[in-house]
């Protein structure tokens, strides 16, 4: 009897969640991990960056943002323009194409400091 009534009760179960599915609001992507941000932030400390890898998407724009006490300059490989040597504040740079773009800090030279931004 306890068999017949349990196997009842998971078929009614059944019955009465068939179709109610609800989309998650907010996410994105069918596995294989979401998409790729429009925007990323990379600290610049006293001789670091941090992250030193990111990926923005085509038209995504990463901010570097003067946390430490010491002079730092963005200088990119590609040749497009950089920042300022400065101590305090921020740098923005927008990327149109797809493709790794490498950068070091013009002070202390890409051997102390030099990160990457992959464009996808």
């Amino acid at each position: 009897m306890r068999t017949i009534g349990l196997a009842l009760l998971v078929v009614a179960g059944a019955a009465a969640c068939e179709g109610t599915t609800t989309p998650m609001q907010g996410i994105s992507g069918g596995g294989g991990g979401g998409g790729t941000t429009t925007t990323a932030a990379v600290t610049i400390g006293d001789n670091f960056f941090s992250p030193v890898q990111d990926t923005v998407g085509v038209g995504g724009t990463v901010t570097w943002t003067w946390t430490g006490a010491n002079r730092h300059q963005i200088t990119f490989d590609d040749g497009a323009p950089g920042s300022d040597t400065l101590t305090t504040g921020t740098f923005s740079r927008t990327f149109s194409a797809t493709g790794t773009y490498t950068y070091f800090d013009g002070v202390f030279g890409r051997q102390v400091m030099n990160g990457a931004i992959i464009v996808q």
